[in-house]
């Protein structure tokens, strides 16, 4: 019986490992499909029918209320290595006056501007938490993501 009770242990311990082990992809902003895309260049849209189809923009011109911004990321993590943005989208839609669209780009990761950054150690909550503590809390994070 005892043996039953380590080697089940054992199992959990393995599993658990593998688990946190494989890579998460996490989706953030508005995803447009190419399709919606598509609809932007053959139809002549305005304000109410783009918010119908891609939703609230992400963000919108600081100096105009013509010039929109849909942003979509993706970021993939593996086990306890740092997230990294593995793919960018910015859609930017330009309005005219009669609220029409009449322009739209679509600006992408080799397009955009490269930031330097700054080696500097950080604290490391692996060992002031514990091992087994991170496993479990990872463990818990990837169950209560959404699909």
């Amino acid at each position: 019986m005892f043996s039953y009770l380590i080697r089940f242990i054992c199992y959990f311990v393995i599993l658990t490992l593998i688990y946190n082990c494989s890579p998460r992809i996490s989706r953030h902003g508005n995803i447009f499909s190419d399709d919606e895309l598509n609809l932007l260049k053959t139809a002549r849209l305005n304000k109410s029918e783009i918010i119908e189809i891609l939703g609230q923009p992400s963000t919108k011109s600081t100096f105009s209320d013509n010039i929109w911004y849909y942003i979509f990321f993706i970021q993939k993590e593996k086990a306890y290595f740092q997230v990294r943005n593995s793919g960018n989208k910015v859609l930017k839609i330009k309005f005219n006056k009669k609220q029409n669209v009449e322009t739209f780009d679509i600006i992408k990761n080799d397009t955009s501007v490269k930031i330097n950054t700054v080696k500097v150690d950080t604290e490391n909550s692996i060992f002031e938490r514990g091992l087994v503590r991170e496993l479990l809390d990872s463990f818990v994070r990837r169950m209560e993501e959404p699909d």
